[in-house]
């Protein structure tokens, strides 16, 4: 068996056609694909109809929700520190989608938690984490996020991403631009937690889809679970073109549909198609084992082909074309762009 007949039958179980003969002999050799790809608490889920028990994926789908539940915590936690001292952010990716759109905990699996504010937020932002016991990590500064981590549990980390952008305006998704505020705006609360509206948290998948180049495999199931929600469809349309999403939304929807029979509506994905040779190209590269790939998005053709490709038009290349010199001068410290370190200087 490849990478591709054991992700098709993955895919088999999430879609519920999983065979009654399916035993955990022949379905257990998959769960390092499945972790790969952060399915094993959706597949789980889809197990449980099925009449034969699996305990190897009930006991990964056990230590993901309790992994889960602490990461949690530690964002009410967050959440609450940052709400006493008006800090205005959102958390978003992982942990608004594993409060939103799964029904249960462990079903969602993140590695971090990711944390969206506007660049005058940072500073108190860092303020707050500080006094929590997290640290910055050690790491070259970004260009739209700092890094953070606290262990207050041998071998229980929690790190945390803190975004002042969603994408950086020196990469090739240059021409895409989120508009933080809006998002903020409109972000609302599950269990003490400040995530966004379903409709951002699409169009924020949309722009991760791309830049994350579909890997893992669990980014078409946030999309076909984010279908599934009564959504502002006009909204989501218009947003994903005044963003320069418009590619990457349809990518991602279309992968939903026929991956795991999630269909979007229809006059949606007509509004955001890009021309036939474009969306075809973009399904080659992801097609068979290419799907399932790990490490796809460190390959030249992914790193930068895949994402020009996911780019809404010619126009957005420009800002592209002038963003890589940006991104060296900043990494050699000599360039004014907003990295970690120049929002954290202390004011005046």
């Amino acid at each position: 068996m490849n990478a591709a007949d054991d992700g098709a039958r993955l895919l088999d179980v999430l879609r519920g056609n999983a065979p009654a003969d399916l035993t955990p002999d022949r379905l257990d050799p998959l769960l390092p694909l499945a972790a790969a790809h952060g399915l094993v608490g959706v597949v789980y889920e889809a197990l449980l109809r099925h009449p034969n028990a699996f305990p190897e994926w009930k006991r990964a789908a056990d230590e993901i929700e309790v992994t889960t539940r602490l990461q949690l915590k530690a964002a009410e936690e967050l959440a609450a520190a940052l709400d006493d001292k008006k800090v205005d952010a959102v958390f978003v990716k992982g942990v608004a989608l594993a409060l939103s759109v799964y029904p249960r905990l462990g079903l969602r699996s993140f590695s971090d938690l990711d944390l969206l504010m506007q660049p005058e937020s940072v500073r108190d932002a860092h303020a707050v984490l500080t006094q929590l016991g997290f640290a910055m990590r050690d790491e070259p500064p970004g260009s739209i996020e700092v890094g953070y981590v606290r262990e207050k549990l041998p071998g229980f980390r929690v790190c945390i991403d803190l975004h002042w952008d969603f994408t950086a305006a020196d990469s090739v998704q240059a021409a895409v631009r989120i508009p933080v505020a809006e998002v903020l705006r409109r972000r609302r609360t599950v269990k003490n937690i400040p995530i966004p509206a379903d409709e951002d948290s699409l169009l924020l998948a949309a722009a991760n889809l791309a830049r994350k180049t579909v890997e893992p495999v669990m980014l078409v199931v946030d999309f076909a679970r984010l279908i599934g929600r009564p959504l502002e469809w006009e909204r989501v349309g218009e947003c994903a073109s005044t963003w320069g999403l418009r590619t990457p939304l349809w990518l991602g929807m279309t992968l939903a549909g026929k991956l795991l029979a999630a269909p979007a509506p229809a006059p949606v994905l007509e509004t955001i198609t890009p021309p036939k040779w474009r969306a075809d190209w973009l399904e080659s590269m992801l097609a068979g084992e290419q799907l399932w790939q790990s490490g796809k998005h460190e390959a030249w053709r992914y790193r930068l082909l895949f994402k020009l490709l996911c780019l809404d038009s010619w126009w957005h290349v420009l800002p592209m074309l002038t963003a890589v010199p940006r991104n060296l001068l900043r990494k050699a410290g000599l360039s004014g762009a907003p990295s970690g370190r120049l929002l954290l200087q202390p004011r005046g």
